[in-house]
């Protein structure tokens, strides 16, 4: 199973930057940018064309979506190509083996840190993590599959309970399992596990690698270091694959760095802005956020203001137009009119009628710190609750903070500063909800969206105070042996930051509703503590909401039941994730009733009275069901093991399910194992 979940990760390389790489060289982009933004294209490529097919009525699988997209890149290549001998440039310079040996180095420690934290973590590549959102990222790809509409535009869950009509979903994340999952049939959960590897180790580097070149095209110091960097936050990207999940915004967030490249290639340097590539480009990058997530854009955003404030004073200060005493060659009075069009802008945005279902969700989880223990979680980038803190990477940003100041590009640290500022906000108890509004509203006023901005905001600070820390050890050498000196310092930082060291504390067992401590003393790295928390999530042998157990019952109730029968199941019981890792036609895939049909109120309340409530017997009739499913039969929400959103309240809604058992008229026993049911309905 582990060389299918690797040759299954080697596809999704091929998938992301087979077509968007020579679509972007046809275009004309430097290499670096190339591979960062391959992914972005190859995306924009899927969503767009699943789109096309999904209103041309021609139902959707790998070749003629991954075809299409294949087709337009080499198009797009093979003319760009053309038009450069056309005009005389001929072929581009080759690869210089430094640029493949950076190219590596990223790789490689992406690939490293990853292995450690999340696939080593993992029993079997088929391991899975049972979160509430999971119930959407589970069951979209495989009712992509089922319908031939993968289109974002119209996604649902396809659930026979419900009567929602299809709406938009940023989906790019379920593109891509689904056209992984209908080019080998392998199972979901191996195509899942394989595809956040691939996001996280070698995507998330390789868009790194992009905004450093960028952002640092002379110091090659500053790009090596950015390797240790980019990987050496504990948070990024793992928080996504333990909180939610929150899959969409890992993509979206793991290609935000080349993002931030395309857009600083036009805003920096010495020449004259192109417009029209700039306009093309964050046109261009507003689709593939709306395919991936929206919060991608505003966290792009958040970087690209201070860029653009920064890009605007030094125009005006040399502007042959402006006499000397016009106030706008002042750089403070640009910055502080940058701030004032910033704010508008920002509240034009909360105020935008589109943006409200986010803006003001009320999101209260996590609100457990104090202003002073808010502001020394931040420092101490201690950001999940129990991770030990990285001063020592604190250490390293203050001083590429101080760096980047004393040469004039202090404009660098300030976004993860305030995404830093921002974060205590959201997890003090003090802080009023129109203040998390206005300051974190377009990411849910949620912390742990918010800790991923600002780490990811912080990767060139802290590799500036790498390259600044081997620097001074150089200057105290006489300035011999930079490149040793360099590597020396990376080494034994790495040590220290990466060390897989962790004891977990002893568990005590919190009251019920109680909420878990954010510091408790613990020993080891924030790196091996997320090592740890993902083997805990991961672990098969860990009773869970859905757990091995149960789910090895349902490949057995599959084996069966007729193929495509619908079964009545309790959601709770963890049966909401037997359709999307399992394929389970189940008439529930999701905890909350959502706008259901008129049967299915009078199937959860009453499903128990089918023989004698003709309503009952008549809606299942409607539906179509042959089958129900228990998987806690029996088991009280207090001995139980569910979604933290499960309470006494929406367990009532599933009371006619719960109550079926052996006895009850109209129902009849065809398999049983522990506190696990399937009745066929009589």
């Amino acid at each position: 199973m582990w060389t299918s979940f690797f040759l299954c990760a080697a596809l999704f390389v091929g998938i992301l930057y087979g077509p968007g790489y020579p679509l972007l060289r046809g275009l004309g982009l430097r290499r670096a940018l190339c591979l960062g933004c391959a992914p972005i294209a190859s995306c924009i490529g899927y969503g767009l064309f699943a789109i096309l097919w999904e209103k041309a009525g021609v139902p959707c699988f790998w070749g003629n979506v991954l075809g299409s997209v294949a087709l337009a890149a080499a198009v797009v290549a093979a003319a760009g190509h053309m038009l450069r001998r056309r005009r005389g440039q001929g072929l581009r310079r080759p690869v210089a083996t430094r640029d493949l040996l950076v190219l590596c180095l990223y790789i490689a420690v992406g690939l490293a840190v990853c292995g450690y934290i999340f696939v080593k973590s993992l029993d079997t590549p088929a391991s899975f993590y049972c979160r509430f959102d999971n119930q959407t990222h589970d069951t979209l790809p495989r009712v992509f599959i089922d319908t031939g509409i993968w289109s974002p535009l119209a996604t649902s869950l396809g659930a026979e309970s419900l009567v929602s009509p299809p709406s938009y979903y940023p989906a790019a994340w379920h593109i891509l399992a689904a056209l992984a999952y209908s080019a080998t049939g392998l199972d979901l959960p191996v195509i899942f596990n394989a595809l956040n590897t691939v996001l996280s180790g070698i995507a998330y580097p390789i868009s790194s690698l992009a905004l450093m070149t960028v952002l640092f095209p002379r110091r090659r110091d500053v790009i090596l270091a950015g390797a240790v960097s980019t990987m050496a936050f504990a948070c990024f990207p793992w928080v996504l694959l333990l909180k939610g999940q929150l899959l969409a915004n890992l993509i979206s967030f793991s290609l935000v760095p080349a993002a931030l490249a395309l857009i600083a290639s036009y805003l920096t340097g010495p020449g004259p802005i192109r417009w029209k590539g700039l306009i093309v480009s964050a046109a261009t990058l507003a689709v593939f956020f709306g395919l991936a997530h929206p919060n991608g854009l505003f966290t792009t955003l958040v970087f690209v203001a201070p860029l653009a404030i920064r890009r605007a004073a030094d125009a005006l200060r040399a502007s042959p137009r402006l006499s000397p005493a016009n106030p706008l060659r002042r750089r403070w009075v640009v910055w502080a009119l940058g701030f004032a069009v910033c704010l508008v802008l920002w509240q034009a945005m909360l105020y935008a009628p589109p943006l409200q279902q986010v803006v003001l969700y009320d999101n209260v989880g996590n609100l457990n710190l104090t202003w002073p223990e808010s502001f020394y979680a931040a420092a101490a980038l201690s950001l999940y609750p129990n991770q030990p803190p990285q001063w020592l990477l604190f250490a390293v940003c203050l001083t590429g903070a101080a760096a980047l100041s004393r040469r004039g590009r202090g404009w660098l640290a300030l976004p993860g500063a305030y995404m830093l500022i921002v974060y205590a906000v959201c997890r003090c108890t003090e802080a009023s909800y129109t203040l998390r509004t206005f300051l974190a509203g377009f990411w849910y006023s949620d912390p742990y969206r918010i800790l991923c901005c600002a780490e990811l905001f912080l990767v060139p600070v802290a590799a500036v105070g790498l390259a600044a820390i081997a620097g001074a050890i150089a200057r105290l050498a006489s300035g011999r042996h930079r490149q040793v000196l360099l590597a020396l310092v990376l080494a034994l930082f790495s040590l220290a930051n990466f060390s897989p060291c962790y004891i977990p504390p002893v568990k005590v067992e919190l009251p019920k509703g109680v909420e878990e401590p954010h510091f408790v003393s613990t020993e080891g790295t924030a790196i091996a503590f997320m090592h740890y928390l993902v083997t805990e999530g991961y672990d098969l042998g860990q009773e869970q909401t859905y757990s091995a157990v149960e789910e090895a019952f349902v490949r057995q109730v599959m084996g069966i039941i007729p193929e495509g029968a619908l079964v009545i199941n309790q959601p709770h019981d963890g049966s909401v994730f037997a359709y999307g890792l399992n394929g389970l036609n189940t008439y529930y895939r999701h905890i909350d009733t959502g706008e259901e049909t008129e049967q299915s109120p009078i199937i959860r309340e009453g499903l128990a009275a089918i023989a004698t409530d003709e309503a009952v017997a008549e809606a299942v009739a409607a539906t179509g069901a042959r089958y129900v499913l228990q998987l806690d039969h029996d088991v009280s929400l207090d001995t139980g093991v569910w979604l933290i959103q499960t309470n006494e309240d929406n367990m009532k809604n599933y009371a006619g399910i719960d109550a079926v058992d052996e006895a009850t008229p109209g129902f009849k026993l065809i398999l049983k194992d522990g506190d696990m049911r399937l009745y066929a309905i009589e």
